[in-house]
């Protein structure tokens, strides 16, 4: 059951950790022991685009942020990713994004990336966590951070409180699906990377997708997200160090959501204050961890 995917994972994976190395459809069948017309036909079912675009696409995308964040001269970002030319690299840009690096450079811009493909998740395949995983759970930091003011860039949809909720009826209303959205968001360089959330609006809870930028980001919003000027505030912030995602996610959103409910913020001098701010989930489980950031305010 869901060997494919976890094949078509297999491929996403060896083509993440070669994104800078020629990759090649022979080294990928090699590697998973199949033949390549195979490889090629399942990849296509299950992360529905070509292998081959998919390689493509991948590396210009990781070009992209390298353009945008780092002064290495295109020629040298073009050999980083394994085009043969700054012709083929121009070529393949101008393809995907529809302008040239150096036009990108000057005058950055949302663009559509392609982000990496999650074919194989437990979680939403409902396969949940492994059972036989032993590893124990560490306790959760609890801080109080004052969050600047800043501005949040992305999407809210009332009346929905979860992720998944979210992204059902993101996909009915609008053209842009989660991958469109997450691609684009990734190009806009933020603060803690994509976050979840919820907020309250005239006594209504929602859920919001986006990102946190500087007060003063004047650059383009994408169509059909909203930027919307966030006030600094005190936060209490739970936070779950990094650990493995594929085995314990589950256990750790639902620690991290027990020691909200069982911390009083009037026990601390303080009350929640979701009525002005909203809650942020921040969810980069190899590298940052796991953290609800809860606004509150100093008790009267």
């Amino acid at each position: 059951m869901f060997e494919w995917n976890k094949n078509v994972q297999g491929m996403i994976e060896y083509v993440e950790e070669n994104l800078t190395k020629s990759i090649t459809l022979e080294m990928i069948a090699a590697a998973l022991n199949y033949s390549p017309f195979y490889c090629t036909r399942q990849f296509h079912k299950y992360a529905n685009i070509s292998l081959r675009n998919y390689i493509r696409l991948r590396k210009v995308s990781a070009a992209v942020l390298d353009l945008r964040d780092t002064k290495e001269r295109v020629t040298d970002i073009a050999i980083k990713y394994g085009f043969s030319s700054l012709e083929a690299f121009t070529h393949a840009f101008v393809k995907a994004f529809g302008l040239t690096p150096s036009m990108y450079r000057k005058m950055p811009k949302p663009l559509p990336l392609l982000i990496k493909r999650n074919i194989y998740n437990p979680y939403y395949l409902g396969l949940g966590e492994f059972k036989d995983n032993k590893q124990e759970l560490q306790e959760v930091q609890v801080s109080i951070q004052v969050l600047p003011e800043h501005r949040f860039i992305g999407i809210r949809h009332i009346d929905v409180d979860n992720y998944f909720n979210f992204w059902a009826l993101q996909e009915n209303v609008s053209e842009y699906d989660c991958n469109a959205v997450c691609g684009l968001l990734e190009s806009i360089k933020s603060f803690n990377g994509q976050i979840g959330g919820w907020f309250n609006t005239n006594g209504k809870k929602g859920y919001l997708y986006g990102i946190e930028v500087p007060v003063d980001y004047n650059g383009d919003v994408p169509q059909g997200m909203e930027s919307t000027l966030i006030p600094e505030s005190l936060y209490v912030v739970f936070h779950y160090q990094p650990y493995a995602y594929d085995k314990i996610d589950t256990s750790v959103h639902e620690k991290l959501r027990q020691k909200m409910i069982s911390w009083s913020p009037v026990e601390h001098g303080y009350e929640y204050n979701d009525a002005v701010n909203p809650t942020y989930h921040r969810h980069a489980p190899e590298n940052y961890g796991q953290a609800i950031c809860r606004p509150i305010k100093m008790k009267n």
